[in-house]
C-alpha cells in the first residue's frame, strides 16, 4: 500500500519551512521577505490544498529568493492568525524583518494575487489588526 504525501509533506518537499507560534518571531526577525501559510482543516477548507499549488507558481512571478516561505500546522495557524486577525482561510502573511505588512485571506484570481503580492513586498509596516470587540478602560464616575 502506498502512502500519500499530506499538504504539509508536500509543503517541505519544497523546501517550505515548518514553524509554530512560538518560533514565528525568529525566522520572521531573520528574513527580509516572510510569507507564511496559514493552514485549517481540508475537510472544511478545501482551498488550503490549493495554495500548495498556487504559492509555488506567484513565487515564480518574482525574483528566487525573494520571500522565506514558511508554513504552519492547523494548531499552530489558529494561534497565529489570532495574533495578526487574520479570520478567514487560506491566509497568506506578510512579514518584513518581523513586522507585519498583511494578509490575503480565501483565494483569489490570477492577476489579482500576483498583484496583491507585489503590494504586500512594497507595502510599508503596520500594525496588525485585531479580532473581537475593543477593549476600554473604565472611566471615572461610571458605575
Amino acid at each position: 500500500m502506498t502512502s500519500h504525501p499530506t499538504l504539509f509533506d508536500r509543503l517541505a518537499a519544497r523546501g517550505y519551512r515548518a514553524v509554530d507560534a512560538d518560533k514565528l518571531d525568529r525566522l520572521a526577525a531573520d528574513s527580509e521577505h516572510l510569507l507564511l501559510m496559514l493552514n485549517a482543516d481540508p475537510l472544511h477548507y478545501p482551498e488550503v490544498l490549493d495554495n500548495a499549488v498556487i504559492v509555488p507558481e506567484v513565487l515564480r512571478e518574482f525574483p528566487a529568493g525573494t520571500f522565506t516561505v514558511a508554513y504552519a500546522d492547523i494548531a499552530h495557524s489558529r494561534r497565529i492568525a489570532e495574533r495578526y486577525g487574520v479570520i478567514k482561510f487560506p491566509a497568506l502573511l506578510f512579514l518584513r524583518r518581523g513586522a507585519y505588512l498583511g494578509a490575503i485571506s480565501g483565494l483569489l484570481d490570477w492577476p489579482d494575487i500576483v498583484r496583491a503580492v507585489a503590494d504586500l513586498l512594497h507595502a510599508e509596516p503596520r500594525r496588525p489588526p485585531s479580532v473581537g470587540i475593543a477593549v476600554t478602560g473604565a472611566r471615572e464616575g461610571c458605575a
